[in-house]
């Protein structure tokens, strides 16, 4: 059985010159960005990054609204200031 630290390096290695993005246009963002009096606190690059970070965010969120009644029911009862 092949290693996961050898699979991830051929993974890695099969990907290399073949992402979406370019890194030109990554440079030129990234030197925009730093120009900017109020820059991002996060800024992704290329699509594949903003699909994950997307996905990710959603999941989150999936998640807490399956679990809002439990988090909601830590409040202090005299607390009528729920949302």
């Amino acid at each position: 059985m092949t290693p996961p630290s050898v699979r991830l390096f051929a993974s890695r290695e099969a990907y290399n010159g073949r992402q979406p993005g370019d890194p030109a246009k990554a440079a030129a963002a990234l030197l925009h960005v730093a120009s900017l009096s109020e820059p991002p606190l996060r800024l992704l690059l290329g699509s594949d990054s903003y699909a994950a970070a997307e996905k990710s965010a959603l999941d989150k969120m999936e998640s807490d609204k399956h679990w809002k009644d439990v988090s909601l029911s830590t409040d202090d009862s005299s607390d009528e200031t729920h949302v």
